[in-house]
């Protein structure tokens, strides 16, 4: 069975600072050094059909890491990962509004509100 990934606000798509878009999860509590984005990165990975060790790229885990950015490979895309502990908040970004909608849409089944 999956797991959930689990969100204080409904997804939803908005303008980047690049001039971009992005899907914007709202995850867990702010401050919080043991959310586990990057198992919902998997998650993500996995709802979108994709292997996440190929698929996946970020940095090293280090200790009380913040402001992470790497990218996820999905349909010949590829999307910028930014997760930020202090605000506990994870994006997905592209240029591509409708390529975030169908990530949003794929991605749907797996989140919980909480």
């Amino acid at each position: 069975m999956q797991s959930m990934i689990k969100v204080r606000a409904p997804l939803q798509i908005k303008a980047d600072s690049q001039g971009g878009w992005e899907l914007v999860f709202w995850v867990l509590d702010s401050f919080n050094y043991t959310t586990p984005f990057r198992a919902m990165l998997v998650e993500i990975a996995e709802a979108l059909a994709q292997h996440p060790l190929r698929s996946v790229s970020l940095p090293n885990y280090i200790v009380d890491e913040d402001f992470v950015e790497g990218t996820l490979l999905f349909d010949g895309s590829s999307l910028r990962i930014y997760y930020e502990h202090a605000l506990s908040y994870l994006t997905l970004a592209n240029d591509d509004r409708g390529l975030l909608t169908m990530v949003a849409q794929r991605v749907q089944p797996r989140i919980a509100l909480i």
